[in-house]
């Protein structure tokens, strides 16, 4: 079976016993990187002044992160807060490509949030202002935060660009 491989001639893969680590690149041994230009199928010069224009758009207001789903890295929020208290979560108006879980409900206990037992979603007003429901990301369904009764998005296992 390898009767016919020449075993004197070194392998072309193999390093030489040379000390010139140039080899055959012409520019010195350093691989280089090609300018990008128009001819380039998926180099666009102006994708991120669209990208930043369709967000000043379509998200008016200053914000202290970008979002993103730590599942699939899909940008779910654009405009948000930090939360003052908690480090690493944010509260926001809207989202992108989420999906809020109107049947999974939690409330916040001593051991933070916690699925919603039904005596507290019979219970008084308060109780039920105390009531949050489970935000998920629409593209891999992984767990992003909760909603309150007032619409408020509270995100808290995200990605931030800060």
């Amino acid at each position: 079976m390898f009767d016919d491989i020449d075993t004197e001639e070194p392998c072309p893969l193999e390093l030489s016993d040379s000390d010139d680590d140039t080899g055959d690149m012409p520019n010195g041994g350093v691989a280089s990187n090609k300018k990008l230009d128009a001819d380039d199928d998926l180099y666009d010069q102006e994708a991120d002044d669209l990208d930043a224009q369709w967000v000043a758009q379509n998200h008016p207001g200053n914000t202290d992160a970008v979002l993103s789903c730590p599942g699939c890295f899909t940008q779910i929020c654009f405009v948000c807060q930090h939360h003052t208290k908690y480090e690493g979560q944010f509260r926001a108006l809207s989202v992108e490509k989420c999906r809020v879980e109107e049947s999974q409900l939690y409330t916040f206990g001593r051991k933070g949030l916690e699925l919603a037992a039904k005596e507290k979603l019979e219970g008084s007003r308060l109780e039920q202002q105390n009531i949050y429901k489970l935000v998920v990301c629409a593209e891999c369904d992984t767990k992003v935060g909760v909603m309150d009764h007032e619409s408020v998005y509270h995100l808290f296992h995200v990605l931030s660009d800060v």
